[in-house]
């Protein structure tokens, strides 16, 4: 039975109604560190607050806090990280990310290490108000509409990249950052087929304009 947990990192956050469309399809809420000022901005109650606790605020701590806190400093992980950890202890599955990315590039970018690092215990999807992005592990298949567009983004050299449904098809190809980036591909028939024998690839799915 898929256990569906929403985390919410200390980055820019989707519209208000995404957010609270989100957290209630899920059965947890988890706020990583600062992500319960975001929470407390839009009128969400968390189930737990995760992380070393530097970046929330007092406002937020005040009130919250009836709400579950895991303090955690341990300096070699994430609150991000430790927010997805604490939800796979408690057997969440499937978990949505929201306020991944936001004015740090460094943050941002570092945040993307998570979705190889917890795979396959996890099927991790970061959701902004565009799209959203998940790891494509040594394969996908998923539904779209033609004309959808989709990235893959090589977080390494990828090898043996094979796609069906797309336009501009790749066939044992290769794509790393600096050297070929497979941005802005289209679809043309679905279901769509992914399939990577080597490296970490992303795949980001732009939500279908009405």
């Amino acid at each position: 039975m898929t256990k569906r947990a929403l985390v919410i990192a200390n980055g820019e956050p989707p519209k208000k109604q995404l957010l609270q469309s989100l957290a209630r399809e899920s059965g947890v809420v988890i706020c990583a560190d600062g992500g319960a000022n975001t929470a407390l901005k839009f009128g969400i109650l968390p189930d737990a607050i995760v992380g070393d606790l530097d970046s929330i605020h007092a406002e937020a701590l005040v009130k919250f806090h009836k709400v579950p806190t895991y303090e955690d400093r341990d300096d070699e992980s994430t609150d991000l990280e430790k927010a997805i950890a604490w939800a796979l202890k408690q057997k969440y599955d499937h978990i949505v990310v929201i306020g991944a990315s936001g004015r740090r590039i460094d943050h941002s970018v570092g945040n993307l290490g998570v979705l190889p690092k917890f795979y396959p215990d996890a099927v991790i999807r970061f959701i902004d108000d565009l799209g959203e992005l998940v790891y494509v592990g040594r394969g996908i298949t998923f539904d779209a509409k033609r004309s959808d567009v989709i990235s893959l983004i090589p977080l390494s050299r990828c090898e043996g990249i094979t796609t069906q449904g797309l336009k501009y098809a790749l066939d044992d190809e290769a794509l790393e950052l600096g050297v070929r980036e497979g941005t802005s591909n289209v679809v043309v028939n679905t279901p769509v087929t992914i399939k990577v024998q080597k490296g970490h690839l992303l795949l980001y799915k732009l939500f279908a304009r009405p």
